[in-house]
């Protein structure tokens, strides 16, 4: 029972506990007490309800806020937008959409109509990343006793039929393709041309260069040592550190990438009014703020259909750079760490198909060599 009192402005006040917390309701008389202790019971009782047994949107948005501060702004837009459009599917068979089912109510079954829901406007690839996120969730929600199983442990992925984004728009340029697009006019004359020189020279990624400061580089290296990203709200700012911790790190500089610098340094101080400070950005939008990725990537798609080449991405420059550098006799495991991998592994399995080609020339001499004293 709760315990009634009055208050000095007349009104009649009425104090209980639920789960040992104190709440107080106030009235004219005691029906009306009666009335909104009742209705503050049942809101309680909602809100507790939904803690036991939260929706999958309920709980979804729990868990990214739990992970706000340990996962970057950037990934947690990425993740909300990937959930955003699977919480949107509607599933026929629970009559509601996949967003608003109880998280101890979902199966397999949804999940494989989930899956197949994605798979019709996108990616393999990409649906099963969409999946491997979700279950990550499921896999924490597990841990919390919020679910008993994960039905995630009993979805496959589906089989990729899509050609791998190496081989397409990421692929490393052939040398025929590769002096096609730098020896066209439009692109001598692109506002980007010498971003678009000093990538495919240094194996840095479009945000790494956007980010790069004066002051980054000196003693005839480039201090890689930030990126451009994206907030949470979708705007872009330089981040405090690398893409990843192996992302950090010193690129030697050579005649060209020096040759290359200069003359953009040159069309800053033109396009600035005067000489740049230490913190000033090197590579600049032409409007003189971040440079991003995607104005950068549609100006390549023009200068690709004047060189009559298949359209590539920015991308594809830091891939062209890693097999020129192969076949020039690289080492790979120096080519780790200038590209910034993380580990020896992720290198090859990117570029290990430039060893075969290169084996395979080499290969070629070897024969030409015996054949000629058989």
């Amino acid at each position: 029972m709760g315990k009634r009192g009055k208050r000095t402005d007349g009104l009649m006040q009425k104090k209980f506990r639920v789960d040992g917390k104190q709440y107080f309701v106030y009235g004219h008389n005691e029906r009306e007490l009666f009335e909104k202790e009742k209705e503050k019971r049942e809101e309680i009782e909602s809100g507790f309800q939904r803690r036991r047994e939260p929706t999958v949107e309920e709980y979804y948005e729990r868990w990214q806020e739990a992970r706000r501060g340990s996962v970057k702004e950037c990934t947690m837009r990425g993740q909300k937008k990937i959930f955003n459009a699977v919480k949107a599917i509607y599933v026929p068979s629970a009559n509601r959409t996949f967003g608003e089912l109880k998280l101890t109510e979902v199966n397999i079954d949804d999940l494989r109509y989930v899956q197949g829901q994605l798979a019709k406007d996108r990616y393999t690839r990409t649906v099963n990343d969409y999946m491997a996120h979700l279950n990550h969730c499921f896999c924490d929600a597990m841990k919390e006793r919020m679910i008993s199983y994960n039905p995630f442990c009993l979805l496959r992925n589906l089989k990729r039929t899509e050609e791998e984004a190496r081989d397409t728009i990421h692929r490393a340029l052939t040398k025929e393709e590769q002096n096609a697009f730098f020896g066209c006019e439009k692109c001598k004359k692109n506002y980007y041309y010498n971003v678009f020189r000093f990538a495919i020279c240094t194996g840095m990624r479009t945000g790494e260069i956007g980010a790069l400061r004066c002051s980054d580089v000196r003693d005839g290296l480039i201090h890689v040592e930030r990126t451009v990203t994206r907030t949470e709200t979708g705007s872009y700012a330089i981040g405090s550190s690398a893409k990843t911790a192996a992302g950090r790190r010193m690129i030697p500089e050579n005649k060209l990438i020096r040759e290359i610098l200069e003359d953009q340094m040159k069309i800053n101080e033109v396009l600035d009014g005067g000489e740049g400070g230490p913190d000033d950005l090197i590579f600049k939008a032409p409007e003189r703020g971040l440079m991003k990725a995607t104005p950068v990537d549609r100006e390549i798609r023009k200068i690709c259909k004047s060189a009559g080449i298949e359209p590539f991405s920015m991308h594809a420059l830091r891939a062209t750079f890693a097999t020129r550098a192969i076949e020039g006799g690289m080492n790979p495991k120096t080519l780790q760490e200038i590209l910034g991998h993380s580990n020896y592994n992720i290198t090859m399995s990117l570029y290990g198909h430039c060893l075969t080609d290169t084996k395979r020339e080499a290969m070629n001499n070897v024969e030409s060599s015996i054949h000629l004293s058989l």
